[in-house]
């Protein structure tokens, strides 16, 4: 079975909960099916979180700490965090509006996901 939607799983990585709302309705009105994690504490819990929900695309909205490791965790994965400061994440940005553009890139590159807006 394919699957028609880009799957994203927005998660909070050492900010408040709520933080990656904004980028969940963002993404979920480009045509994105958005699973939001809320606030989780452990690198454990992302990875648990991203094995059982299977994204195309894992987003991190973190502050202060960085989760390390993740990226070895979940080969095949794309990964993104959002947030100030250097990133161990290959996609890293500093605004939410940038991660939106980077999320809507990927997701009109997907040969299985057609367009569902008219210009």
């Amino acid at each position: 079975m394919t699957r028609r939607l880009l799957r994203v799983v927005l998660a909070e990585f050492g900010v408040e909960e709520g933080a990656s709302v904004a980028l969940g309705r963002a993404l979920r009105d480009d045509g994105v099916e958005v699973v939001y994690a809320g606030r989780l504490d452990t690198v454990e819990q992302l990875v648990r979180t991203a094995e059982q929900e299977d994204p195309d695309i894992l987003g991190v909205v973190r502050g202060e700490s960085e989760p390390e490791g993740v990226a070895e965790t979940l080969p095949g994965v794309l990964l993104f965090a959002v947030g100030n400061g250097p990133s161990g994440f290959e996609n890293a940005f500093e605004s939410l509006e940038e991660a939106a553009n980077w999320v809507s890139g990927v997701r009109s590159h997907t040969v299985e996901t057609p367009s569902d807006r008219v210009r």
